[in-house]
């Protein structure tokens, strides 16, 4: 293939990805609007002017960097799509916290963020890609009842919600709580408390019958 006239030598893929890496920790660090091109390109070590060949904008940027980060969960779903049986509730928790343990400040931007609508171009990237998660998710719990896999005697609306609150409280909850919890953002804990809220589930959610004959 032939190269753009103009294209940046060098490793491209690496430069791309330490923009990436050096936005998620910045962003992360700063919040969205206090944080410049500049200072991010100088964390990842390169002029200024990558930003705009690789992304063109910052906002382009942060979307790169919000897909990259999630892009575990978004292929998770995506490549499940039509067989929730694929997908479990442990196999998702698992990916969602070892994607949070290595990044534990992105859960607060986000927050920080959709609670901000003045946000701008941040608000309407994110907002766009969790629709998605969303939307996806909702069409897994709808399998998921199809298939009998979930308690009848429960608010089939309430399945998201319960798996959510406990996979993004511990997150998201205040250092304090999280102290007085004894809630640890390690991979190790992470996973164990995975454990722990797939077995919650098995016994509060999820049909009886249909986890004994598995």
């Amino acid at each position: 293939m032939t190269s753009k006239i103009g294209r940046p030598k060098g490793d491209q893929q690496d430069t791309r990805q330490a923009l990436i890496d050096a936005a998620r920790e910045s962003f992360s660090r700063y919040g969205y609007r206090k944080i410049s091109t500049r200072h991010i390109a100088q964390q990842a070590g390169v002029d200024a002017a990558m930003i705009r060949y690789y992304f063109g904008s910052k906002a382009n940027l942060f979307e790169a960097m919000v897909k990259d980060t999630l892009s575990p969960i978004l292929n998770l779903f995506r490549q499940r799509h039509h067989n929730a049986e694929d997908l479990t509730p442990l196999t998702l928790m698992q990916t969602y916290y070892r994607m949070m343990s290595a990044n534990p400040s992105l859960p607060r931007l986000i927050q920080e963020i959709f609670n901000h609508h003045d946000s701008g171009d941040a608000f309407s990237i994110l907002a766009n890609i969790f629709d998605e998660v969303l939307l996806r998710s909702q069409h897994w719990a709808q399998q998921l009842r199809q298939q009998h896999k979930v308690n009848p005697a429960l608010n089939p609306e309430w399945i998201r919600l319960s798996l959510l609150s406990l996979m993004i409280f511990p997150l998201l909850a205040p250092k304090y709580i999280q102290q007085g919890l004894g809630i640890e953002l390690s991979q190790d804990w992470l996973l164990q408390l995975a454990e722990h809220n797939h077995a919650l589930l098995q016994h509060g959610l999820f049909n009886p019958q249909e986890e004994e004959d598995q």
